[in-house]
């Protein structure tokens, strides 16, 4: 289907109809608290959590930021993200 899957192994072990833990309980992935109704989104950059209570706020952030991003050009895009990664060199004490 052409997504990514992320896994700790090789060989999938199969899961059984029995439960060991209620449903609908917080868990821990990856050191990361997940509470039921939040958000997890993973690419092949890395995984993020998203809590249920600031879906809506990351959802019209994230939303803006693409409009953004939309409206620039490549070249303007480029030179901004040039600047950055610059500075961010600059700060941690590596020149060019």
């Amino acid at each position: 289907m052409g997504f990514p899957v992320f896994a700790r192994g090789v060989i999938p072990v199969p899961g059984t109809k029995t439960s060991v833990q209620p449903l609908n309980v917080p868990v821990r992935c990856g050191g990361v608290r997940v509470h039921p109704g939040d958000m997890v989104v993973a690419d092949e950059e890395g995984v993020v959590v998203t809590p249920h209570a600031r879906q809506e706020r990351v959802l019209r952030d994230a939303e803006a930021r693409l409009a953004e991003e939309a409206a620039q050009t490549l070249d303007a895009w480029e030179t901004a993200h040039r600047s950055r990664i610059d500075q961010l060199l600059g700060e941690g004490g590596f020149t060019g």
